[in-house]
């Protein structure tokens, strides 16, 4: 019983770590945005704009690993549901 209800708590967590993983995911991408405006608009300097898109690009690599990672969890419990003993 305690390891069913254990298991139903990591799969909520899990469902809201990722609707959290998909907002932020689209708060880097309207930050890159944003950060690209600025650059054509000349409020930013070239050597700027590529530090910050290295930093944004690491977050995103970083968010899209940790999403792609939520997915194969999903995935299992999917693939595996006739053992999940809710």
């Amino acid at each position: 019983m305690l390891l069913s209800l254990a298991n139903a708590l990591f799969l909520v967590f899990t469902l809201l770590w990722s609707v959290m993983g998909i907002i932020e995911l689209r708060l880097l991408l309207k930050s890159h945005g944003d950060i690209k405006d600025k650059l054509d608009t000349g409020r930013i300097n070239n050597n700027e704009y590529k530090n910050i898109s290295r930093r944004l690009k690491v977050c995103l690599t970083i968010n899209i690993s940790y999403l792609v990672i939520v997915l194969c969890q999903l995935g299992y419990v999917i693939f595996n549901w006739d053992e999940v003993n809710i």
